[in-house]
Formats: structure tokens, sequence, C-alpha cells
């Protein structure tokens, strides 16, 4: 198996604050991997930096073998990324929300995202803004998985 994700000595600071300080990890292809730490650890600041979001410092980031910098687009076209925050349009049906997310894409994500919407229990016909915190994170992820991406990315908190 190869490696999906490989962090080399991740440095990022702010000013004189710390980031992350030479952080180094592998995930191999098939592996379910989490990393735990207290809040400004820097969790959320290296899924970021993986994701060509916020620029680091120093060290190297490849994403199924592609470098995260000159790589950015093709890396996130196969990444399904859920932030710890998801912010939606407040009167916005479930499934308009599953078809805007499919169409920033430029794919049809129909059938998959309704075979999730089954598995999850989400009634695509509801408003977001009338569900609970732990329905809006279920369409959160059915956004990031529609597509059917070769490697997933939850920001959890």
């Amino acid at each position: 198996m190869k490696d999906m994700i490989t962090i080399q000595n991740l440095t990022k600071t702010y000013g004189k604050h710390r980031g992350v300080e030479d952080v180094t990890f592998s995930v191999r292809e098939g592996e379910i991997f989490g990393f735990l730490g207290p809040n400004g650890a820097g969790k959320s600041m290296t899924i970021r930096s993986m994701l060509g979001l916020i620029k680091y410092d120093q060290g190297e980031i490849r994403i199924n073998g592609l470098d995260s910098v000159k790589d950015r687009e093709k890396i996130l076209a196969d990444i399904g990324y859920m932030p710890s925050e998801a912010w939606f349009y407040p009167g916005m049906k479930i499934r308009e929300i599953l078809k805007y997310s499919a169409a920033v894409r430029k794919v049809d994500c129909t059938d998959e995202a309704e075979k999730l919407c089954d598995r999850l229990q989400v009634d695509v016909k509801r408003k977001i803004n009338e569900l609970s915190l732990g329905n809006r994170k279920k369409v959160s992820i059915i956004c990031a998985m529609q597509h059917r991406p070769k490697l997933f990315v939850f920001d959890v908190k």
C-alpha cells in the first residue's frame, strides 16, 4: 500500500506564536488516522496546510504522491473535506445545499447523495436552519462524501 498523506517537518508560525513545529507523519492507503490534542495544538492548521488553504513556513506535504502546493487543484478534486464548523445559507433546503456542493465540483452527485441521505436519515426537503447541530453535521458529511473522493479529511471538534 502506498502513502496517501506524507507530512515531513511541517512548521508554521504566526509571528512570535507557534502554530505547529516539526510535525511529521504519514497515512497509508486504507488506513483510518486521527490526531488528538488540546485547542490550539495545530490540528486544524495542519489540515488546512494539507489542503493548501494556508501557507506553511517549512516542510513538505504530499497527498497521494502529489505536492500540496504545486498540485493543489488536482489534490482537492480527490478529497472530501469536512471543516470543524460548516456554514450553510440558513434558508436553503438540504437538497439545494447538496446540489450546490456538487455544482462547485462540477460533478453530478445525485445518486450518491441520495444513498448517503438514506443511510444517514437526512430529509432533503427540510431547511438547514431547522436541523439540530448533529443533523447539520450529517449534511456536512454528505457534502464531503457525495463525490466519492479517494481521501476523506474530517476536522471534528
